[in-house]
């Protein structure tokens, strides 16, 4: 008979699973609940549909062991890898029946919606595990598995299943949470990349409202450039290139990627934008919409910024930021193709769409020339001077979107805080993305570097206990935790030095996260911000 401490058993409102007892590297014992189900498998008729409840079981499911992630290519093997049956949670927690319940952190992964998953790969528990929390993470379908979306309300498939997925997902963490020691009236989501903007989204969207008290927004929101995919075709086009005839319109094409292969599906859809959708710098084909119709269950009914202005969570806290050199994940890609530099021209293409000025307009061309005498003076953008367009990357796909996002907040007028923080550790061997996914010689604070200090990865093991990086973990889990846990990111060792921003315009302060440590002071990059900002109407801004 299995020793019910070591294996442990939970109910949940579909029936009960059995865990395991673990050992964190960072010394702390914990349950793992991984692969529980929050719906039947969205295979075979299922594919690209609305989710459905799962059945319900009377025996214990394993849930000990981590399931599959969803289709994708990854990078890192160079192949594809994934199972359509992947929509599963997993739960990490110190005690099944605390006192009082625990506060409950939700994770989001991020990928840029095409891929990621919430294994234990990138974001084991170990390090949030320290703290009296009960984290949370789970897998939503990404690509056009999750993101496919057809005009015709006949087909069903109106777009933002993954976000569904997640809404799905959260309802089940409010359903459930308690029977593993959680508290369901105190849960904080946080995300990172297409994970922040995710979480912006169920900030914004009716159908999640309540679901969450706190949210922690980290390097990607709804009014970056790319939280929204453009609504040109793409399901048609995707069929077309699985062999489409172009016959019987979407139901025709939606046949198609109805019986093609879920390898084929996954090579395709990286193949088929534009040169000129990607001179715009979109970055991908699937990914939130607009949606076409309303229905009951329709999450983006118009654009994320008029949702922003009547968004739900104007009266929750937040703490939201990104690092100091987040476009350093560009990096890759100019490597690959330096040419990028040679078609720059006038940066003409880099002129944020939403401003709706027609390339090859006067006024389209005077923000461009605007932005590149910023970026590079009287200097020729080269591959050997990168580091302005890096820097650009950074502001255009990242900071200002968030920068827009904190203002929003202010214009709301809500009794709520927002508090900003600002990433910028530095290390030789943790900044991991960096690392593997950038130029291990470059320096500086990358897209997704600080995952390595939240989350416990496959790369490297819990660094020395006297270094740098050591410290920076720690404050990271002390600082998220702290919110999650009692509403404010100050106490212990994150100090009580960080405040929320004043309710007025104009520049504000940041928690600035170092080598060195923490400090409060002005937001380093204000004066890129207001180049951005001068681009664009008041109206169009938040």
């Amino acid at each position: 008979m299995a020793d019910i401490a070591e294996y442990p058993v939970v109910h949940t409102c579909y029936g009960p699973i059995r865990g395991i007892k673990k050992v964190a590297c960072t010394g702390v014992n914990y349950f793992n609940f991984q692969r529980i189900p929050y719906c039947k498998p969205p295979v075979n008729e299922r594919r690209f549909k609305e989710l459905e409840l799962p059945e319900p079981w009377t025996e214990p499911a394993d849930c000990s062991q981590q399931g599959p992630g969803g289709f994708q290519f990854s990078k890192l093997l160079n192949k594809i890898i994934g199972s359509e049956d992947h929509l599963y949670i997993n739960v990490y927690t110190k005690q099944l029946k605390p006192v009082k319940p625990l506060p409950v952190m939700l994770w989001i992964h991020g990928g840029a919606f095409m891929r990621g998953s919430g294994g234990t790969e990138m974001y084991g528990p170990d390090y949030l595990i320290q703290k009296d929390i009960v984290l949370v993470t789970f897998n939503y379908r990404i690509g056009a598995f999750g993101f496919l979306s057809f005009d015709s309300p006949d087909l069903a498939i109106p777009g933002n299943g993954g976000l569904k997925d997640q809404n799905l997902a959260i309802r089940w963490v409010r359903d459930n949470i308690a029977n593993f020691g959680g508290d369901p009236t105190n849960v904080t989501l946080f995300g990172e990349s297409a994970g922040g903007c995710s979480v912006h989204y169920h900030m914004v969207s009716g159908q999640s409202e309540g679901l969450f008290q706190r949210a922690i927004v980290m390097s990607g929101c709804t009014l970056n450039s790319w939280s929204t995919a453009p609504r040109r075709n793409m399901g048609e086009r995707l069929a077309k290139a699985l062999g489409w005839n172009g016959q019987g319109g979407e139901a025709g094409a939606l046949k198609v990627l109805m019986s093609a292969s879920a390898e084929d599906i996954t090579v395709k859809q990286e193949q088929i934008l534009t040169q000129n959708e990607l001179e715009n710098r979109i970055l991908f084909a699937f990914g939130p919409v607009v949606e076409p119709y309303i229905n009951g269950k329709t999450f983006i009914p118009k654009s994320p910024l008029e949702m922003c202005r009547e968004a739900w969570s104007s009266g929750i806290d937040i703490l939201i930021g990104g690092n100091s050199e987040e476009g350093l994940f560009c990096m890759s890609e100019i490597k690959e193709k330096p040419a990028i530099f040679d078609n720059l021209k006038d940066f003409e293409y880099l002129v944020p769409l939403e401003l709706g000025l027609v390339r090859g307009s006067q006024a389209c061309k005077d923000f461009g020339l605007k932005m590149k005498r910023f970026y590079y003076g009287d200097t020729k953008p080269s591959f050997e001077n990168r580091n302005g367009y890096l820097t650009l990357m950074t502001d255009k796909l990242f900071w200002h979107g968030l920068h827009r996002t904190i203002y929003s907040r202010i214009e709301s007028k809500k009794p709520s805080k927002t508090f900003v923080y600002r990433f910028a550790v530095d290390s030789d061997t943790y900044n991991h993305y960096r690392i593997y996914f950038c130029d291990r010689n470059a320096r500086g604070t990358a897209h997704a570097d600080d995952l390595s200090y939240i989350f416990k990865n496959a790369f490297s093991d819990i660094p020395a206990q006297d270094s740098f990086e050591y410290k920076t973990m720690m404050r990271m889990v002390e600082l998220l935790s702290n919110f999650a846990v009692t509403g404010t990111p100050n106490g212990g060792l994150a100090g009580d030095i960080w405040a929320p921003i004043e309710p007025v315009t104009g520049p504000y302060k940041c928690l600035n996260i170092t080598n060195e440590g923490l400090s409060f002071t002005d937001f380093p990059e204000m004066e890129r911000m207001e180049l951005w900002d001068s681009m664009y109407k008041r109206e169009q801004l938040y």
